[in-house]
């Protein structure tokens, strides 16, 4: 008798992952289809939205094919995604242009006015807020043929069920909060934007519809299938990792990356993940850990790389395995995009200091690894001094997280121990399974699914490792401050980003 199950799509940054996950929540296939990254224009990031649906159904009939495990047994589907991306789309829902994902950081000049306008430093380029008002401004044809904004995870509900639905962790022109939405009205206001093109809001693990009969026979499906809200990949990867109680971290390792605290709801602050009127996840976020490692690793393990493939990393993780901590002092800053708050800068870019003869491609790996801890350090150190919130735990998932020698380094340098769940690079696709899995009724709450996760392995800071990394910080977090000269003065090719 087949099995059934739910399908998650995993839309990040490089590729679409589409997720086999049983009524219980437990993994069993997955498969991962990548599209390309249009960087033309300094600072511009952006990704075609046909290449999302298009790689939604190379990935689904992958996974069948190869797992042979058949459509009839699927239940539910539901998309977790990438935020804050930027799709206009007509009457007839045809994407308009390509969709300004979150990495793009054309809207400085925006940024500034909005600052101004609300009389504080609340906005970046690469905030949504901004690029919207780009939008409008540079593309008023466009904008004018606008029928309807969306994002990543509602385009897609949209080519699955032809209906137009936003999940409360995705909005951020809507909220269940007054005073945010009152916030978000006056921005809306200011940047003459109708809040009439955005989707209405529903919950992560609310049907919004079935699968259509032409979607369905794109997918290999069956028509019918009910499809649910979904999430952003924040609350998914919270989710997948364990952490969902208030108070607890989880970090992610993936093309970019975050420590994330699940905390009351609050609508002070913009740089959260809204969940529920209960709780957001608070994030301290770095715009590249794997961006920068898999540059790193193309610059100096090309040839192995071409070879290996995604064997690649089993060989980092031994090459690096003897290394002492500290890399022997090389520094790596890892600000291959700029850098968020404690940083404040998009000018910062990567660095390696200190290296001499003695060392050699492994140390300047493991240099980028220890950097991306130090970074991830600067950004959490102040509120976990402050407030004394430091946890008792971390829970790490991503691609990165499966390496043993970078998941030891972050227990070192952040002194706190780590906890690595199973299937960690699927984190992402079995949180947000979660949402179908309640919305089916099969799990009563999203406390109840991030219970069910169980850590697959351990790290606990070593006492002569934190003092050797203490040292590293201590130089690591003066690093900006004296190379920001640098920074604001170099002259960029155009293969800056």
């Amino acid at each position: 008798m087949a099995k059934d199950y739910v399908i998650a799509y995993d839309l990040g940054t490089s590729g679409v992952k589409a997720a086999l996950v049983d009524l219980d929540g437990n993994f069993m296939a997955a498969r991962v289809e990548s599209y390309p990254l249009y960087t033309e224009r300094p600072g511009w990031a952006e990704q075609e939205p046909s290449d999302y649906w298009e790689g939604v159904l190379k990935a689904t009939r992958r996974v069948a094919l190869e797992s042979g495990i058949g459509p009839e047994g699927a239940k539910g589907i539901v998309f977790g995604s990438q935020w804050k991306g930027i799709i206009p789309v007509d009457g007839g829902g045809k994407a308009l242009r390509r969709s300004m994902i979150w990495l793009d950081r054309r809207a400085e000049e925006e940024a500034e006015r909005l600052n101004a306008h609300f009389g504080k430093r609340l906005f970046y380029a690469s905030d949504y807020w901004p690029k919207l008002l780009w939008f409008r401004e540079h593309c008023p044809e466009l904008y004018g043929r606008t029928k309807m904004i969306l994002e990543v995870n509602s385009f897609l509900k949209w080519k699955a069920t032809g209906r137009t639905a936003m999940d409360v962790t995705n909005h951020f022109v809507k909220s269940f909060d007054g005073e945010l939405q009152a916030f978000y009205d006056r921005f809306l206001e200011e940047a003459g934007i109708s809040g009439d093109k955005f989707p209405p809001m529903v919950k992560p693990e609310e049907k919004v519809g079935v699968l259509t009969d032409v979607a369905a026979k794109e997918l290999g499906l069956v028509a019918g299938i009910p499809v649910f809200g979904g999430c952003g990949d924040i609350p998914a990867i919270a989710i997948g990792s364990g952490c969902m109680a208030q108070g607890e971290v989880h970090a992610y390792f993936g093309s970019s990356g975050w420590l994330g605290l699940v905390r009351a709801h609050s609508p002070k602050d913009l740089y959260v993940s809204p969940f529920d009127g209960e709780r957001d996840i608070f994030l301290y976020p770095i715009q590249a850990i794997g961006l920068a490692l898999n540059w790193t690793i193309r610059q100096f393990y090309r040839r192995e790389a071409e070879e290996l493939g995604e064997g690649i990393y089993d060989l980092i993780n031994e090459d690096l395995a003897d290394l002492p901590p500290g890399s022997g002092g090389v520094l790596a800053a890892p600000w291959m995009f700029g850098e968020r708050p404690p940083l404040f800068s998009e000018a910062a870019r990567g660095t390696f200091l200190n290296l001499n003869s003695c060392h050699d491609r492994r140390h300047m790996v493991k240099a980028v690894m220890e950097g991306v801890c130090y970074t991830l350090k600067m950004n959490v150190e102040n509120d976990w001094e402050r407030g004394g919130m430091r946890p008792t735990r971390i829970c790490a998932v991503g691609g990165g997280a499966g390496s043993g020698v970078w998941m030891q380094a972050l227990a070192d340098i952040l002194e706190v121990p780590v906890q690595v769940p199973a299937n960690p690079r699927h984190a992402g696709a079995i949180g947000t399974a979660c949402c179908a899995r309640i919305g089916l009724g099969l799990c009563e709450s999203f406390e109840e699914a991030a219970g069910q996760i169980k850590p697959w392995r351990s790290f606990r800071p070593r006492p002569e490792a934190v003092a050797i990394y203490r040292k590293g910080y201590e130089t690591f977090r003066g690093l900006y401050r004296l190379l920001e000269p640098v920074f604001a003065t170099a002259e960029y090719g155009e293969g800056r980003q």
